[in-house]
């Protein structure tokens, strides 16, 4: 046999077994689904001083009032949406907080300070890549004004370094000059509207606030507090990430905090549910209430705080822990008055084991529910097609999700190894069989399938109804149905190869 020939067999036989390998990697490794989001919208801050001073802040007060964002909110906010994740054919921000925030500024001297007072009017743009998107301007916060005793002041807006290299781009800073009265307060009072920030991937929006720009005054804040005025009630469905010691009443939020010394740690987030995602939920609720023996209202309820509680991938997103137990009742009652429909079992089966696939350490009496609720799904989607065809949740959505909770480190360590070792074998295959017939040839090659390590628990064997979770990679997963189409493909590639190689 010519030298030539079979090192070109070779390098086709080991260039189509990495092709194998790279779509084999494509089908297996997860989409993750980000939890949360990264400040592009400008946030929400204290005055700071220019430089160290004797002023001291007594107290300070700010008031968000949240309300629908309207169409000439958004056009305050220049920016391309699709440059930053979001749907550009929707609103860049469905929601905007108007804040009010009076600062009581005392000066103990005996004398009369006069000097300069900044304030942020962009985010810190700490974590946010701006490079990527080198042709957006900064955003930044809309109709800031201050008054400084009830009488207006006028600012000026200077575009200052980043202090995250320069890299990135200026950002925006109003500044006035203020005089503060030997031995007595001076109340400064600023106001602008500030954008709820969307989550790309979910249906939550968030306000920031930046309390360290405070530290640069004497001493520590007297009393600090913070009031958020919303459009629905305030409580644990519709806010998460929120300071602790908080007081929830009504439509309203409070914080407030004593001798406060502020830090980049004490700076935070709130999260909100979106406007139309709570008018939603209450339609939702309004028609379970209505006739709570109606089994699709309950799947219905069920869907929307399934979608509020996990992202792609069954991850769980900021309200998971409001919306978890919330979401496994209503697939419960769905799943008593619909007996024979899937869809509340393969809701249930995600929602339990969703809080557990960050760390993927789900407790084996979790993994046996799990278990129980996935094979009753299947088994109902086989005796009712119709019903399997229905939009909302299926098995088969389940086990692309135990497809990812199972694969790990060690997984993707093996399947390498095993591809690697396959690699080698067809190549010693392809080198054997150069020297025999074509019908030989077909006869002799063999397929090797990618064994999978057992990592799923197993029930025991006296656990009633609980069936085994098909792993990843086992019979039946479409995974598999892949890679073995792959190795029939590289067996044909080989055969073909020979048979050109040979005429020459």
């Amino acid at each position: 046999m010519n030298i030539s020939r079979k090192k070109k067999l070779i390098f086709l036989v080991v260039t189509l077994g990495l092709v194998g390998l790279l779509l084999g990697l494509l089908q297996v490794v997860p989409i993750r689904g980000d939890v949360g989001v990264q400040p592009i919208l400008p946030v929400g801050s204290n005055i700071e001083p220019e430089g160290e001073t004797p002023i001291q802040m007594a107290a300070e007060t700010v008031v968000m009032n949240v309300r629908p964002a309207t169409e000439a909110d958004n056009a305050l906010v220049q920016l391309n949406p699709k440059a930053y994740g979001f749907d550009p054919s929707s609103p860049w921000f469905a929601a905007i907080a108007e804040v009010q925030a009076d600062f009581t500024m005392k000066n103990p001297t005996n004398d009369a300070v006069n000097m300069t007072a900044w304030f942020p009017l962009a985010s810190t743009l700490e974590e946010f890549s701006w490079e990527l998107n080198p042709d957006e301007i900064v955003p930044r916060i809309a109709s800031f004004q201050v008054t400084v005793d009830g009488n207006p002041l006028d600012y000026t807006v200077s575009e200052l370094p980043n202090p995250k290299g320069t890299d990135r781009p200026l950002l925006p800073w109003a500044s006035f000059t203020v005089t503060f009265p030997a031995g007595k307060e001076t109340i400064i009072h600023v106001s602008y509207l500030l954008p709820a920030q969307p989550s790309p991937k979910g249906y939550e929006m968030v306000l920031y606030y930046i309390f360290q720009t405070g530290a640069g005054w004497a001493g520590p804040i007297g009393q600090a507090e913070l009031v958020l005025n919303l459009p629905y009630p305030a409580s644990t469905e519709t806010l998460a990430g929120m300071p602790s010691q908080g007081i929830l009443e009504g439509n309203q939020g409070r914080w407030m905090w004593k001798d406060f010394n502020p830090s980049p740690e004490n700076d935070f987030s709130i999260w909100l549910i979106q406007l139309d995602k709570w008018q939603e939920m209450e339609t939702a609720r309004s028609m379970v209430d209505a006739n709570p023996q109606d089994g699709q209202a309950w799947l219905d309820l069920a869907y929307i705080y399934h979608s509020m509680a996990t992202s792609f991938y069954n991850y769980p997103r900021v309200f998971s822990t409001t919306y978890i137990p919330l979401g496994i009742e209503a697939y419960q009652k769905a799943a008593v008055l619909l007996p024979e429909h899937p869809a509340p079992h393969a809701g249930l089966a995600l929602l339990y084991l969703a809080p557990y696939m960050i760390d993927k350490d789900a407790p084996q009496n979790v993994i046996q529910t799990v278990q129980y609720e996935f094979k009753k799904a299947r088994e109902l989607e086989i005796k009712n097609p119709s019903l399997a065809e229905e939009p909302g949740i299926s098995s088969w959505g389940v086990e692309d999700v135990l497809n990812d909770y199972y694969y790990n480190d060690a997984t993707a360590t093996v399947n390498a190894a095993t591809w690697q070792a396959e690699d080698a074998t067809n190549i010693a295959l392809a080198e054997a069989t150069l020297m025999q017939t074509p019908s030989m040839m077909t006869t002799q090659l063999t397929l090797t399938t990618m064994p999978i390590p057992s990592t799923t628990p197993q029930p025991p064997p006296t656990a009633p109804l609980t069936p085994t979770l098909t792993q990843p990679g086992s019979g039946g997963n479409l995974g598999q149905g892949l890679i073995l189409i792959l190795a029939v493909a590289v067996a044909i590639m080989v055969i073909v190869g020979f048979l050109v190689l040979r005429r020459k």
